[in-house]
């Protein structure tokens, strides 16, 4: 099974808004960084693809490497 197929509890999951204030940055560049940077693909994505959810372990592991300390900046 792909781990995208997963279930997963809502708590585990994290919104557009929440990736893009935990970079730093405005709705456009993150977007562009959402849609690049090999950064990981949304668990899920309605049909219009207005609304985009990822895995919050995933989202962590790739700010981890391409943010450091992007834990210390976050509320």
């Amino acid at each position: 099974m792909n781990p995208v197929d997963e279930p997963a509890r809502p708590s585990e999951l994290v919104t557009f808004t929440e990736i893009r204030e935990a970079l730093g940055v405005g709705k456009s560049r993150a977007h562009t960084i959402t849609t690049h940077f090999a950064f990981p693909r949304p668990w899920f994505t309605d049909r219009d693809g207005r609304i985009r959810l990822w895995r919050r372990a995933d989202v962590e592991r790739w700010l981890d490497a391409n943010r450091p300390g992007w834990r210390e900046t976050t509320p």
